[in-house]
């Protein structure tokens, strides 16, 4: 059976429906959407500082950027390594 994802938003997680009786679907989506509303009206009412956006995606993507960050230093090493490796073996 294919899954049935219902998308979130944000700090609401994915609805998945494959294992729920269709008849069922209609009451469960509607559900799913109207939690994403009251998360949203939760988070405008948070200050600033302690939404989603200023907190979550803040420390994803600085982890993102850190990786990132790592991926290209180990990458120059790997190639200083070659370069001191391919040096003495010519020798």
């Amino acid at each position: 059976m294919k899954p049935i994802i219902i998308e979130g938003y944000k700090g609401v997680m994915p609805l998945d429906l494959s294992d729920i009786d269709p008849k069922y679907h209609k009451i469960t989506i509607a559900q799913h959407e109207e939690d994403i509303k009251e998360y949203i009206k939760y988070q405008c009412e948070l200050p600033l500082r302690l939404r989603y956006e200023n907190t979550i995606e803040k420390s994803i993507n600085l982890l993102k950027k850190d990786q990132e960050w790592l991926k290209k230093y180990a990458d120059k090493k790997r190639l200083e390594q070659f370069e001191a490796d391919k040096k003495h073996y010519e020798r």
